[in-house]
């Protein structure tokens, strides 16, 4: 490998940081995970493609998508959002993280889970084996509703098509739904996350998990044991896959 080629390794990978991570400097990575510096950023030369207004997805196919819906005027979050928050990881991923909506640091970033909520969910991943590039994330809704509030029936409806237009090009044999809302929006019931929890269900024939969010457990520490429960359920069925 040649210098150059070493410097726009290293480039590549804090510009990816800062879309992770932000301005805040991490460094609970293990020793482990340093190979991250290398891996991270480095696409396959099939998988290359061309950034537009600095956001880029991790296959020709994701690209081309997000090109074609990221002005979405459907319903009327298109008038308060900053960005449209598509979503990003891996094109080729086995398993696929599906959140609710974006919040106030992912209408600012144009990317899924940031800030602290994005953190513990890295802690997650690496905690069954998993970094964040082995995994697509999304969520159900792709624009911030207002001051956080719940997404409404009506804008998960309009929404919807575009995360089984993802879940058609990536191919996930597995589903994570974070939190209530997702698991609520997903599955149409509206059954307590105490009751959809432990259990397989189906999204386009998809098996899914129902987890806390991120977020939630942030809030709620007590129920990182039973997060831990989901996450070795999950860790268990990717081994049979």
């Amino acid at each position: 490998m040649s210098e150059k080629e070493i410097f726009e390794q290293i480039e590549n990978y804090f510009k990816w940081y800062q879309k992770i991570y932000g301005s805040s400097l991490y460094l609970k990575h293990e020793i482990s995970d340093v190979n991250i510096v290398a891996q991270a950023p480095v696409q396959p030369a099939s998988q290359k493609v061309t950034r537009v207004s600095g956001y880029s997805q991790t296959s020709p196919e994701l690209q081309e998508f997000y090109l074609q819906i990221k002005d979405c005027r459907k319903c009327e979050l298109h008038k308060t959002r900053k960005n449209f928050v598509f979503g990003y990881g891996n094109a080729n991923a086995k398993v696929m993280f599906v959140g609710e909506a974006p919040g106030k640091e992912e209408d600012e970033q144009g990317l899924p889970f940031v800030g602290p909520a994005g953190k513990l969910l890295d802690k997650m991943l690496f905690s069954v084996g998993l970094k964040r590039e082995d995994v697509y994330i999304a969520n159900v809704l792709k624009c911030r509703p207002p001051m956080n509030r719940n997404p409404r029936p009506d804008e998960v409806m309009q929404c919807e098509p575009y995360l089984k237009k993802q879940l058609e090009l990536i191919k996930p044999r597995l589903i994570v739904a974070l939190g209530l809302y997702a698991a609520q929006s997903l599955l149409k019931t509206q059954q307590t996350l105490s009751k959809m929890r432990g259990s397989i269900h189906q999204y386009e024939n998809i098996p899914i998990i129902i987890t806390y969010h991120p977020a939630a457990l942030l809030r709620n520490p007590m129920w990182k044991q039973q997060a831990w429960e989901d996450l070795k359920q999950v860790k268990k069925l990717l081994q049979k896959t």
